[in-house]
């Protein structure tokens, strides 16, 4: 009997110790994932003002064409114009 004892509080010990050991590598992921997540959350900063840049640089590109084809719309009135009076002095 006392050697049946003996062997429940081993199996308790070990089963303590399986216990221990899960407990660590929950411990040991849960350190790696909050390292991921700041990994991540600096990669997403990173990103964000990335786009940021990409997106004012697209404002500036946006505004730079409007203005182009103003000024295209602005050349082609004066052209137009100039062949007007080109063909008024042909008909004379």
């Amino acid at each position: 009997m006392a050697s049946t004892k003996a062997q429940l509080e081993l199996t308790g010990l070990e089963r303590f110790s399986h216990l221990e050991d899960k407990i660590y590598r929950v411990v040991e992921a849960f350190k790696a994932i909050q390292k991921e997540n700041e990994t991540l959350r600096a990669e997403n900063g990173s990103l964000r003002a990335e786009l940021d840049a990409i997106k004012a640089k697209e404002d500036s590109a946006s505004d730079t064409l409007a203005s182009l084809q103003k000024e295209r719309e602005e050349l082609r009135e004066r052209v137009e114009k100039a062949l007007n009076l080109l063909a008024t002095l042909e008909t004379r």
